[in-house]
């Protein structure tokens, strides 16, 4: 069995912050967003979002926003991609 640590850099608290920020500015509640394999990968698990939205447009908003975050910060983008669950 593989098993994937939840390892954040250090530098990953800020991209994070401003990831929960953002979308939070949307409306769309985060329940967590976990950094993985060395920022190789996120997991954003996503606990509401307005009705007007679609789960497609969340999930847009939500690899839009990751991107863009990783790239102010001047981090690497999650060449991994990015995991996202909608639970709401």
């Amino acid at each position: 069995m593989t098993v994937i640590t939840r390892t954040a850099r250090p530098t990953a608290t800020p991209v994070r912050d401003d990831v929960l920020r953002s979308l939070s500015a949307r409306g769309i509640a985060v329940s967590s967003a976990d950094v993985l394999s060395e920022g190789r990968e996120w997991s954003v698990v996503v606990s509401g979002r307005p009705a007007a939205l679609t789960e497609t447009e969340v999930r847009i908003a939500v690899w839009n926003t990751v991107l863009n975050h990783t790239a102010v910060h001047g981090l690497p983008e999650p060449v991994d991609g990015v995991r996202i669950r909608l639970d709401g």
